[in-house]
């Protein structure tokens, strides 16, 4: 009889042992695979006051993302002054430094937005840039007079549209027309202005605004936009920052070229949202899916659709990545714990065993071969299974990390009282709608090597209980 021959044998005379290991492998081999899916998992949050308005998606900036992309080009630069992708690290004269982002870090990228405007079903698209301060040089501003003005730049901001008809005050009935149109797509050196500074300034459509960058406003290139629309606030608007260069009234549209130019960032602009128009409402969930297929990188931006529905993957959620990472470390580390101490105590229950088989001439070798056959037999049929129910195991896995991610998140903000970013931007009110996970033929055959190479080390571990006796001791203990 030979050693595959003995194995079979061996796991069928012991059904209960066999039992033992096949729940063993099976829980491992479940946990694997569901730690590997939530590091790739997709969840699915809402935030229903970041909604897009109508048929219609908003592409903006991720800032986890943003955090990460920042912590690389810091590790890159280290302690020195100098520039990496779009980040300058300085030293300034107190011994302080400063980290400065340029347009091009920030921006929602104009090639990423024309790749999702080509998925069928959109019908048209929309970037709105950064609200961008800049100096009136031919006109007054709106100012509170009982505000200290110091500590402002004695600015106005714009705020460029592709097509302002899409902008998102519009679309919400914020804001309306009362004289001229709106800004085009094909529109250049253009602007609309609030009923407020037009009555202060008396100012009509086809006057000339000229503007200046705020940093330098003696020598710096002045900019013109011919007034073609003037609109009147609807519905309240809040500033994005203090002062009141940002104030609703101070809010000048422009088409979406303007801003970089008196700003001094001719050629490099600074898009906040993409807006995307839905061609068929009644295929909006269909759109969506299709957008979500769009070749570029997701894990930089927030896709949020009508309902404030975000995708996030799992590298963008918080600490997840790093959690499913812990719960694939935990499984491996205990898994091999427990597996030695079965496979001991399975050796040292079949003393008598070996005992025979060494007398009948089989060496130590061939019996930890068989023992190993006997484990690998057992494992195939738990991975077999394991590979049946790791769905619910990853998903609920996956579940709860991300349920885990958020609360450590929450906790985090509160201690840190922080919530309110330099540019406006808002930390979201994230609520977990739905987690989808994937399991790949790469997870697969990733999980097949962990659990072989733990039964592998498992077996050798406690064979060495074997290997350093001695035959004769071997058959002393028998009796």
């Amino acid at each position: 009889m030979n050693v595959l021959q003995r194995g079979v044998r061996s796991v069928l005379r012991k059904p209960i042992k066999s039992i033992i290991l096949l729940f063993i492998v099976i829980v491992m081999s479940g946990l694997f695979l569901g730690a590997m899916a939530s590091r790739s998992a997709s969840i699915y949050t809402q935030d229903a006051t970041r909604q897009a308005i109508g048929a219609t998606f908003r592409i903006e900036g991720n800032e986890e993302n943003r955090r990460k992309r920042l912590d690389q080009a810091m590790d890159v630069l280290g302690d020195r002054e100098g520039s990496y992708g779009g980040v300058t690290h300085k030293w300034l004269e107190n011994g302080a430094d400063m980290v400065v982002t340029d347009n091009s870090f920030e921006t929602v990228k104009e090639d990423d937005v024309k790749k999702v405007a080509q998925v069928e079903g959109i019908e048209e698209y929309n970037l709105i840039t950064i609200a961008t301060v800049v100096n009136p040089v031919n006109f007054s501003r709106i100012e509170d007079s009982d505000m200290d003005q110091s500590t402002d730049v004695g600015g106005v901001n714009l705020r460029g549209n592709r097509i302002m008809e899409m902008d998102m005050d519009v679309s919400a009935g914020k804001i309306s027309l009362i004289e001229g149109r709106m800004i085009e797509k094909d529109d250049r050196d253009v602007c609309v202005i609030s009923k407020e500074l037009a009555e202060l300034n008396h100012l009509k459509t086809g006057n000339l605004l000229k503007f200046n960058d705020y940093h330098d406003k003696e020598h710096s290139t002045i900019y013109s936009a011919e007034i073609i629309g003037i609109y009147e606030t609807k519905q309240e608007r809040k500033s994005i920052m203090y002062g009141d260069s940002y104030r609703p009234e101070n809010t000048i549209f422009t088409d979406m070229s303007f801003p970089e130019k008196p700003s001094g960032n001719e050629g490099n602009p600074f898009y906040q949202y993409a807006i995307f128009k839905v061609q068929n409402a009644g295929k909006y969930d269909q759109v969506k899916k299709s957008v979500q297929k769009a070749n570029i990188d997701w894990s930089r931006y927030d896709l949020i659709d009508n309902n404030g529905n975000i995708k996030n993957m799992t590298e963008n959620f918080g600490q997840m990545d790093q959690m499913s990472m812990g719960l694939l470390l935990i499984v491996s580390v205990s898994g091999l714990v427990i597996l030695v101490l079965v496979f001991l105590f399975w050796i040292k229950n079949r003393t008598q065993e070996i005992g025979i088989m060494m007398s009948l001439g089989k060496c130590k070798f061939e019996i930890w071969v068989q023992f190993l056959w006997e484990a690998v037999m057992i494992s195939i049929i738990g991975m077999l299974l394991s590979f049946a129910i790791s769905p619910i195991i990853a998903e609920t896995s996956a579940s709860y990390l991300a349920k885990e991610t958020q609360t450590l998140r929450l906790e985090q903000q509160e201690q840190e009282n922080t919530g309110t970013y330099i540019d406006g931007y808002i930390a979201p009110d994230l609520k977990i709608q739905d987690v989808e996970v994937h399991i790949t033929k790469e997870m697969v055959l990733m999980d097949i090597g962990m659990i072989s190479g733990i039964l592998i080390i498992a077996v050798l571990v406690a064979g060495i209980t074997i290997m350093k006796k001695r035959p004769k001791q071997i058959l002393s203990e028998m009796s």
